[in-house]
């Protein structure tokens, strides 16, 4: 059994709380929040042995194997690092932080403790993204020519999801489209931030007009080794929630999206594998990918073995949206 303290009880952590249920090697031990009625509330609610309002007092706990970071952007460095002093394991809500810096200290402070450290890029768990790593393992659609990864989201209904220091289009959801962009290609020789700004320079948050000091739309080109054309789009103007993923080959193409009313495609040229000439459609249900991530970083301290979405993958991560940060002054 693997027993984690959870740190930051918001709408996120909750949903971590309610996933890990479901989840039968793991118990949530301890939970921390700074507000001490949300603590005390979801410890009854959850039956949670333990909880605390410092995270030093979870971090002291000696019934903690792993810790899950929950918690604002701006402050998973500094937690995270704390954890691993403490010789724990780490799972951590996107991004990993929001400064490259930052990312290289994390991954000194993880070889040098020898625990694990995962980050929460739950799209590469769904359905329709394992099996687009499958069609382009297998050459399902050839050699691929092109690709766009697309997340539109309304924007955040807290103040610091808009601020340039842990929020914004970047930090917010482009993270998730660079995940996926490493996950299907593993490297990239170029990067060309074609599209960086504000485009709302005010938000209504909470019923107040706020100043927005981050981007809200970013456009992104990569290129790998193999001159594979990547672009990776997200913004925080979407009324409705969007993802769409598309890749093209030399023998077809690849649809997919993490919404559940929208289909998985993949078109071949010429038949190849289980796949035939023409269309092949495919309807992906409703997936709980938050407890799919948790339960892969439960199984993965279980047998010990190193998570796929690594810090060396974040550190490329933070590497491309500092270089945007830097083109859009």
């Amino acid at each position: 059994m693997i027993k984690i303290g959870l740190v930051g009880c918001g709408k996120i952590g909750k949903r971590h709380l309610e996933a890990y249920q479901g989840i039968p090697k793991a118990q949530v031990v301890a939970i921390c929040d700074a507000n001490e009625e949300t603590a005390i509330n979801l410890s009854r609610n959850f039956g949670i042995p333990y909880w605390f309002t410092k995270q030093q007092d979870l971090l002291a706990n000696h019934q903690v194997d792993a810790v899950d970071v929950c918690v604002p952007t701006i402050e998973h460095h500094k937690l995270i690092l704390d954890a691993l002093a403490k010789d724990k394991h780490v799972f951590c809500e996107k991004p990993l932080t929001y400064k490259h810096a930052f990312a290289k200290q994390i991954q000194k402070s993880q070889e040098a403790s020898g625990k694990i450290v995962m980050v929460g890029y739950l799209y590469r768990h769904h359905p329709s993204f394992i099996r687009l790593k499958q069609v382009l393992e297998d050459e399902i659609i050839g050699k691929p020519v092109f690709a766009y990864f697309r997340v539109g989201a309304r924007g955040g209904h807290t103040r610091w999801k808009h601020q340039k220091n842990g929020g914004g289009a970047m930090l917010e959801a482009l993270v998730h489209c660079l995940d996926l962009a490493y996950y299907c290609f593993k490297s990239f020789s170029m990067v060309d931030p074609l599209y960086v700004e504000t485009i709302r320079k005010e938000r209504t948050i909470n019923g107040k007009k706020r100043v927005v000091t981050a981007e809200d739309f970013a456009l992104i080109h990569l290129q790998t080794k193999e001159g594979v054309e990547v672009f990776c789009q997200s913004d925080q103007l979407t009324p409705s929630y969007m993802n769409t993923v598309e890749v093209h080959g030399d023998n077809g193409s690849f649809f997919g999206s993490i919404l559940s009313y929208l289909p998985t495609l993949i078109y071949c040229n010429e038949g190849r594998g289980q796949y035939f000439k023409g269309k092949n459609l495919f309807t992906v249900p409703e997936v709980n990918l938050m407890r799919q991530e948790l339960h892969t970083f439960v199984d993965i301290l279980e047998k010990k073995r190193n998570p796929n979405n690594s810090v060396a993958t974040s550190i490329e991560i933070m590497k491309i949206i500092e270089k945007a940060r830097e083109h859009r002054k």
